[in-house]
């Protein structure tokens, strides 16, 4: 029979699995919704990838407590300059892509209302 800590133990291994298998997860949907953001404006995604750069919990417009994940990506306007990004997931919903530029000025890319597809 199982005891009360093997039980435990396993219910928090499944759900660090669960986890790190969502994190995939969006940041293969991140990578994709980056990669059409670029080529729609002109742009290079720089090393073809994206990296969670935070972890969080926030409240949604409903007050109900969500995972916050901001993804970093890198891009270049003409080849040779790099300006950081950011993805801003709540839960699944995008939130806001935000590309910083050379005059220290952010260009902000609301997102449509819904979930990241």
């Amino acid at each position: 029979m199982f005891t009360l800590n093997s039980l435990l133990m396993l219910s928090t291994i499944v759900a660090v699995i669960l986890l790190w298998y969502e994190s995939l997860r969006f940041r293969e949907q991140v990578t994709r919704v980056c990669r059409e953001l670029c080529e729609q404006s002109e742009m290079q995604l720089l090393d073809q990838s994206v990296s969670l750069s935070s972890v969080s919990l926030a409240r949604n417009r409903y007050g109900r407590w969500q995972i916050r994940r901001v993804y970093q990506f890198a891009v270049s306007h003409n080849g040779a300059d790099r300006h950081n990004g950011y993805v801003t997931l709540l839960g699944s919903v995008a939130e806001a892509i935000q590309i910083d530029n050379a005059d220290g000025m952010s260009t902000l890319y609301p997102t449509r209302p819904g979930q990241l597809h």
